[in-house]
Parts: structure tokens; C-alpha cells; sequence
């Protein structure tokens, strides 16, 4: 079927936009393209070959020169000889949905005019669109002007927040947009229900789009922008142009709040900013509240098309075609349309909020929330009306079953919107933020909430054992709200990018930004760290990996790397150096103090008189969790042990707990020793003390948690197993205390706390656990604090 194309072929009926009066440019902050096109009814089927299709795309993606114009362009097609269609684009600087009507009625009028043979009623008009631009710098300057500011003052009085936007789970190609229609009969329904509530239907299609965007984002204070007819006087309304004003609205849609009174409360404030439009955007959205929010996420609009007779052109009768641009001028826009019985939404949207299934399915969202509005009582709380789509618990226990999730917890922030997911990654699976999102969508569908992924060491727990989520949501308020400083320089732009990547967050990150603060930890300082290697192309040195603050510490200290390493003195057959990096690396990011520089023992409690624990463990949180419930008065120091960082063979170990010995040593030259370690670390603990004790140190105490060691050691032992745990040494040893004789003669103890393995660390295990070696130390005379005990170097040295 052959395709011809002519352009400009209705000259006489279209002329360049220089000339014609009637379709002078205003500027104006949108920036967008409207799109009108008329296809000649024929008696063959209505559909397009591909070629016709790809033509009109052509034509409708063709830039403008906004500069020298024209700013719209006209052309025709015949397809087969015995269809023709006219496309006309606009650019939006020059048009509006309320011109789209008046266009086509004067294009009928000429071209019937022109098929008549009669000449076209072409003319310069009286009013144009600088008469209405002129009006409004009038009465702005004026008292009316004073009186919308204070209005708009105190409407956004408050700072509000941005909307909250669906998140695409994959990046899609393009920004997109899609079309919608609804069922005949949902129009003419939401026109009675509009009435009954004596309300313009807008107002129920604004209430619709607030409502199905909050299912989606849980955000419970929408911030919604819709255009207002700005044709005050009788003569605007034959002006072809564009006047409309966007203006803000917040939408509050608490749960309890019914939909008659979220419908009214947006017809008071439309009608309201419509008394108040006049006043130029930009002026508008600087307001105090608004002028930190983002005003280009979130529009709606409604039009209701009223045309009196059929199209013709001539004695031909025509129909207009929907066609829909892919660009989108907010983040994601909702254009209602109610054209008789018919009732349709256009859904733009940028490519990083929905791809083409998401629209999908936010369009069947919002046709189920318009047919809830109308069918159901207006009465009815919102939060039964219209409940959220994603349900907390259930992405909770999607994100645990991922095999690169250990725990999870999730939080809603209602404010802002989105959810908020607070993770433990898995040490060995690796996922990134991009990945889980993607993951997600395979078991959510393609519209996902805004989701926020933060990664923790641990989760807080209350004193009960259960996740603390009122913690997690104070950490969620406290995130953002430092001053942001951009990196000066190309090695502080490495380290902000590798940060931000580690730590999952989707804004920059500043020079004085800590790693810790921003919700790094030592899995992901290993990851952080290993990735910033491989960019620099060289191994970090223990100065580096020891100044893990700031982005511009951590780049002062790459630059320079002047500093020498003090690492403890190390015994014959030392730790092998990439097991000692990777040490340090783990620990590059754990808050407390070194006893010396380049040390891997973390110290807290450091101003308890008492002689520190040295306690072997695999992570931060254990440490902190000892720290935290033992007490002020006892001083600790957190020894990692090889998890993840060596081959644990008897070699390593040895070496390992040689290298700790060393710095015990620098750290306290003389005064008893108090050991400690649990499940695999208290091997490592053990060879520790066994390294002291050859040293010719005094081991006051060695405890082993969930660790039964069987080799000799002459020294006081305390054991110590869970209840519920199946290292419980009563489970696997008919005799115990023979076992432990065995090895230990009598010189050792057994205890059973509370709680299984894993546990331990966590409310109100930890409890339990610090009090037995509490109890156990203050059996020994050589462990209590300096002033009782003389013998005692520790205090002295603090």
C-alpha cells in the first residue's frame, strides 16, 4: 500500500507562524509537544500499515527551532489513495488542551470554506494571547496580586515534601506513554458522583490520582501540580495559545479520612488557587515550602471535551486519532479526558519510574480506584477504599529468601513515601541495589514502590529480641539532612562514587560525609575497599585502610601515604600480609580506638579501670553488643578473627593467634590477662592465651563460648553453651566435666546460658551471656579494678 507524504500542502489554511497572529508564541517554563491528527472516515478497516504508523513518529519526534520557529508544522498523509490524514504538532509553548478544541473548529471552518469555493474567513483577531499575558502582569502588580501571595504564602507555609514516584524495577530504554481507556459508563458515573458531592468531576479524577499514587508509595501527603484554564475574560476563550497555569496542590489523605472528604478538600483548594493562578509559576513554586520540594514530579489534569456537532472538513466527515509522544515534561502525568460517554487517561512518564508494563499496570491501579470511588460509599475511610499494593511483611520475606540476604526489615516513611528496606547481607553472595530491585519486580510485577535499600551489620533489637523498627525509622528521618560539600578533586570523586555504589544510596555523597555515618560497616568497607583497589590498580597500605572517615580523609591519606605502619611486634613465621590486609580491611571501618597505630584490636570501655577483655569474635555488632551490657568499668577489645579473610587450617590459626598475642602485648606490656572468644573464635582466643602464656604472661581467665578446645592448657578456663544451641557440649558428650578434666585438669567451669547458636548477641541473649562473664570474672582477685588490685598495670596506663 503506497505511502505519500506532502508537507506543507495547506499553505493558504496554515500559515508560517511568523505571520499569523493568532499563533504568537509565550514563553513559558514547559517545554513539551501536543500532537493533534484527523483521519477521514472511510468504509475499510481504520488500521495504519506500519508504514503510516512510522511516518507520523517521524514527524511528531522532529525537533523544534524554538529560537526562529515556526513552533508547529502540518502535514498530510494519503495512504492508499483513499485515506488521508492531517498530524499537526504543536509545540506546547504555543497551545493548550483547551486550544486543541478551538484549532480544529476554525480548521474545519477554512477547509469547508475552501471546499465551497468561498474565500476563508482569515483575519487578525482581536484578542490574542499578549492581551491575556498583559492582564495578568496587570493585575499581579495590583492589590488582587498582594492578596493571591499571602494566600500562596500561607498555603505552603511549611516545607512539603517532593512526591513520591513508583521505582521501574530495570531501567527502561526511554521515557514512554500510553494511553488508558476506561469503561463507557465510568464517566458519566463519576459526573453523578461529582454532582451528588457538588463538586467539578476534576476534582474526583485529581482525588483518583492522589489515591492510586499513594497505593503505590504509601506517601500520605501528596504534592500534585494540575493546570487551570486561564481564560478569564469571554475573548480568551477563542485565543489559541498557551494560557493554562500550573499550580501546586498537597493532597492529605490520612487513612481515616473519608473520600467525600478528600473530594471536597481538592475542589476547595482548585477553586481556590483558580481565584489565585495569575501569578507567575516560577513566583508560585519559590514559596518557603515549596522551595525545596521538586514541583516537576507529579501532574493531573482533567478535561472535559465539549463539542457540539461532528468534525467535517468539507462535505467529508472526519474523526480525530489519539496519539500519545513518548517525552514526558513531569516525571510521571496523568491526563484524563472525558469526551461524551467516552472516558480515557494519557500516562507519561520518564523511563527510571515505569517502563511500558508498569504504565500498564498503574493504569488498571487507577481504573480499579476510579470504579471504587464511584461504586463504593463516599463515606468509607480511604484506607479501606483503596489499601497499598505492596504489603511490608511480604517484601520482608522476599528480600530474606534472596540468596544475598541474611535478615531483613522494613519501614514505611508515610512523609516522603517509599519503603525503606534495612538488610544484613550475606557474606558470600554479593548483590547489588540494581539487582534486588530488578529480583523484586519478577515476584511484585512491574510497579514497584520507591524503594530505599540500606545494609547493616546487624538489626537493632529491642530488650524483647525483636527488630527495633522504631530505631530504623529515626535512623530513616536522619539520613540526607547534612550539608552537602562535592569533592574537590579526582581522587575524592573515586572514593564519593565507590561509597556511593557500597552503600546503595541515590544521591552524591560530599568530601566531609563519614563512611560510617552514611551506614557503612565492615562488610561493606571489605567490598568498599577491594573495589577502590582494584581502581587504583595497587594494595592500600595500613595508613590508608586505618583512615576510613571522611572522603577526604580517606583521600588525604591515599594521596600522602607517607605515614609509617606500627604494627605489633610479631613472632618468627608471622601472619602472611594479604591475611593481614584483608584484617584490616574488615576492620577498617569499626568505631573505638586502637591501642596502637596499625593495630587490628578495636578497643571500647577504655576509661574502665578495670584489665581489659580481649575478646576474639567475627563482627562489629558483637563487639559493641559486649561492650555495651558488660559495662563502663571494663575496658574491651574486639580481636576479628580469620573469618572470610584466610584458609582456617591449624597453620593460620596459629600465626593469627600469634600475631594477637603480640598485640596484647604492646597494648599491655605487663598485669594479668583476661582472653575470651566464641563458637570458631574461641579456637583462635585459646591460642591466643596459649601465646601469652609462653610469653611468660599471666592469663588470669580464658573463656570459651560454644567451644569446647580439646588440647592441654594449664590455665583457668570458663565454659560457657547456649540451651538451645547444638554446640551444647551436653549433646554430643555423655560426661563433660570428664571430657573437660581431660585436657584442663580441674581448673575449668561449665555454664549454659540462654538462647541457640546465632543467638547470643541479640536481646536478651546477650544479657545472660555477659552476665556469666561477669560472674566468672569476678571470681578471680587478679581481675578487679585497679584500686583493689595493685598488681593491675592497666590502670596506670590509662
Amino acid at each position: 500500500m503506497a505511502l505519500q507524504e506532502r508537507h506543507e500542502a495547506l499553505r493558504y489554511c496554515f500559515p508560517a507562524t511568523e505571520t499569523c497572529p493568532v499563533l504568537r508564541p509565550r514563553m513559558s517554563r514547559i517545554a513539551m509537544e501536543e500532537t493533534l491528527a484527523f483521519k477521514a472516515q472511510a468504509k475499510d478497516s481504520d488500521d495504519l500499515p506500519e508504514e503510516a504508523h512510522a511516518a507520523i513518529g517521524r514527524a511528531g519526534a522532529r525537533p523544534f527551532d524554538i529560537a526562529h520557529g515556526p513552533l508547529w508544522r502540518c502535514c498530510v498523509y494519503t495512504v492508499g489513495g483513499r485515506r488521508t490524514i492531517v498530524l499537526l504538532v504543536f509545540h506546547h509553548l504555543i497551545f493548550d488542551g483547551f486550544s486543541r478544541d478551538v484549532f480544529a473548529g476554525e480548521l474545519a471552518e477554512l477547509i469547508t470554506a475552501l471546499s465551497d469555493g468561498r474565500t476563508p474567513p482569515v483575519g487578525q483577531p482581536r484578542f490574542q494571547s499578549t492581551d491575556v499575558a498583559e492582564w495578568e502582569r496587570r493585575v499581579a502588580a495590583g492589590p488582587r496580586g498582594e492578596q493571591s501571595r499571602a494566600w500562596w504564602r500561607e498555603r505552603f507555609g511549611q516545607a512539603h515534601p517532593s512526591a513520591a514516584l513508583p521505582a521501574a524495577p530495570g531501567q527502561a530504554e526511554r521515557d514512554g506513554s500510553m494511553r488508558v481507556a476506561f469503561p463507557d459508563h465510568l464517566a458519566e458515573a463519576l459526573r453523578a458522583r461529582a454532582a451528588a458531592l457538588k463538586v467539578p468531576p476534576g476534582a474526583l479524577a485529581l482525588a483518583a490520582a492522589a489515591l492510586t499514587l499513594s497505593r503505590v508509595t504509601v506517601q500520605r501527603q501528596i504534592l500534585l501540580c494540575t493546570p487551570l484554564t486561564n481564560r478569564e475574560q469571554a475573548e480568551a476563550a477563542a485565543v489559541i495559545g498557551y494560557l493554562n497555569r500550573v499550580v501546586p496542590l498537597s493532597v492529605a489523605l490520612p487513612p481515616t479520612a473519608t473520600l467525600a472528604d478528600i473530594v471536597s478538600g481538592i475542589a476547595r483548594d482548585l477553586f481556590a488557587a483558580n481565584r489565585h493562578r495569575f501569578l507567575p509559576t516560577a513566583e508560585i513554586v519559590a514559596t518557603a515550602g515549596l522551595a525545596r520540594a521538586r514541583t516537576d514530579q507529579f501532574m493531573a489534569a482533567w478535561q472535559e471535551r465539549r463539542r457540539e456537532a461532528p468534525l467535517a472538513f468539507g462535505r467529508l466527515p472526519v474523526r480525530e486519532m489519539k496519539l500519545d509522544r513518548e517525552s514526558a515534561d513531569f516525571a510521571l502525568a496523568l491526563q484524563f479526558e472525558a469526551d461524551g460517554p467516552a472516558l480515557s487517561c494519557r500516562i507519561s512518564h520518564r523511563a527510571h519510574i515505569l517502563g511500558p508494563a508498569g504504565a500498564a499496570a498503574f493504569g488498571t491501579l487507577l481504573r480499579d480506584t476510579l470504579t471504587a470511588m464511584v461504586e463504593k460509599g463516599i463515606d468509607q475511610p480511604i484506607g479501606s477504599l483503596t489499601p497499598p499494593t505492596v504489603d511490608r511483611e511480604r517484601l520482608r520475606a522476599l528480600l530474606v529468601a534472596h540468596p544475598g540476604i541474611d535478615e531483613a526489615a522494613v519501614t514505611e516513611n508515610p512523609q516522603t513515601g517509599g519503603m525503606s528496606a534495612w538488610m544484613v547481607l550475606n557474606e558470600y553472595n554479593r548483590a547489588s541495589a540494581d539487582e534486588l530491585t530488578t529480583w523484586l519486580g519478577t515476584k511484585f510485577g512491574a510497579l514497584l514502590p520507591p524503594l530505599r535499600f540500606s545494609s547493616l551489620p546487624a538489626l537493632p533489637r529491642t530488650a524483647t529480641g525483636a527488630v527495633d523498627l522504631e530505631t530504623l525509622v529515626a535512623l530513616d528521618d536522619g539520613r540526607g539532612k547534612s550539608a552537602f560539600n562535592p569533592p574537590e578533586n579526582d581522587v575524592e570523586r573515586i572514593i564519593a562514587d565507590l561509597w556511593q555504589k557500597a552503600l546503595w544510596l541515590d544521591h552524591p555523597i560530599g568530601r566531609h560525609e563519614n563512611f560510617r555515618e552514611l551506614g557503612g560497616h565492615s562488610l561493606l568497607a571489605v567490598r568498599m575497599l577491594s573495589d577502590l583497589e582494584k581502581t587504583l590498580g595497587r594494595r592500600l597500605s595500613a595508613n590508608v585502610l586505618l583512615q576510613l572517615g571522611t572522603v577526604a580523609e580517606l583521600a588525604a591519606a591515599l594521596v600522602s601515604d607517607e605515614a609509617q605502619e606500627h604494627s605489633a611486634p610479631a613472632p618468627a613465621g608471622h601472619l602472611d600480609p594479604d591475611i593481614l590486609a584483608r584484617l584490616r580491611a574488615y576492620t577498617a571501618s569499626w568505631e573505638g580506638r586502637r591501642p596502637f597505630p596499625g593495630a587490628v584490636a578495636v578497643g571500647h570501655n577504655l576509661d574502665g579501670a578495670r584489665p581489659p577483655l580481649f575478646w576474639c569474635l567475627q563482627n562489629e555488632t558483637e563487639l559493641k553488643q559486649i561492650a555495651r551490657y558488660i559495662g563502663k568499668d571494663q575496658p574491651v577489645f574486639g580481636m576479628r578473627s580469620g573469618h572470610e579473610v584466610m584458609v582456617k587450617s591449624a597453620e593460620n590459626i596459629d600465626r593469627l593467634a600469634a600475631h594477637y598475642s603480640g598485640e596484647i602485648q604492646a597494648a599491655v606490656p605487663a598485669g594479668p590477662l583476661f582472653i575470651g572468644g566464641n563458637c570458631q573464635a574461641a579456637t583462635i582466643a585459646f591460642h591466643v592465651a596459649r601465646h601469652a602464656r609462653a610469653a611468660g604472661r599471666e592469663v588470669s581467665l580464658l573463656v570459651l563460648h560454644e567451644k569446647m578446645v580439646p588440647e592441654r592448657y594449664a590455665g583457668r578456663v570458663a565454659l560457657c553453651f547456649g540451651r538451645d544451641s547444638n554446640r551444647n557440649i551436653h549433646l554430643w558428650c555423655e560426661d563433660p566435666d570428664a571430657e573437660c578434666r581431660a585436657y584442663y585438669d580441674d581448673n575449668f567451669t561449665i555454664d549454659i546460658v540462654s538462647g541457640g547458636h546465632g543467638q547470643f548477641f541479640q536481646e536478651p541473649y546477650i544479657l545472660d551471656l555477659v552476665a556469666m562473664i561477669r560472674r566468672r570474672r569476678d571470681e578471680v582477685a587478679a581481675l578487679d579494678p585497679v584500686e583493689k588490685n595493685p598488681k593491675s598495670a592497666w590502670g596506670r596506663q590509662q
